[in-house]
């Protein structure tokens, strides 16, 4: 003889209305958190990229500059002022939109470089405004100018000026 179990079901008792809710809410405000934090990282991975391609900029006219020094060349430095200051780095950032005549913000796009031919300026156009509080637009500028130091009379006639480069960030 074989037996044969019936099974009997029990009444099964789900989440009420309230624990339901509460449950959604706990959800909703972790993922508030969440998205929050994310924003957060994203500005600030685009603040410490364009500070490091900032400094490769300024690292690299440094080299130039140091490099025609100790060549003793007599190339005028009033040329890296005229050229783009990206032509410089041996690999261009991957964000880089190229040399353009009077960009727009469409032209250039969000998170990216280009170099103004028109008025000889370097461009990065903010993806996240809040990246950089202190800007006053959304465009960040930067120019490669000429650093003269004044003329020391205690300095003997005949000795070269002494002249250096900077890039250096200008309103828009």
């Amino acid at each position: 003889m074989s037996s044969l179990t019936i099974f009997v079901p029990c009444k099964q008792r789900g989440a009420s209305l309230l624990e339901f809710a509460i449950a959604v809410f706990v959800v909703g405000i972790l993922i508030a958190v969440l998205l929050n934090r994310i924003a957060y990282y994203q500005e600030q991975a685009e603040q410490a990229a364009v500070n490091a391609t900032l400094s490769s900029l300024r690292f690299s006219l440094e080299m130039k500059v140091a490099n025609r020094k100790l060549s003793r060349t007599n190339d005028d430095l009033t040329i890296l002022a005229e050229e783009n200051p990206l032509n410089l780095l041996k690999i261009k950032p991957a964000n880089y939109a190229g040399e353009l005549f009077s960009p727009t913000d469409k032209d250039i796009g969000p998170g990216n470089w280009c170099f103004d031919r028109t008025d000889k300026s370097l461009i990065y156009l903010l993806n996240y405004a809040e990246s950089f509080r202190d800007a006053p637009s959304k465009r960040l500028k930067f120019k490669v100018k000429l650093q003269r130091l004044p003329h020391s009379p205690a300095k003997p006639s005949g000795t070269p000026e002494t002249i250096g480069v900077a890039l250096e960030q200008v309103k828009d």
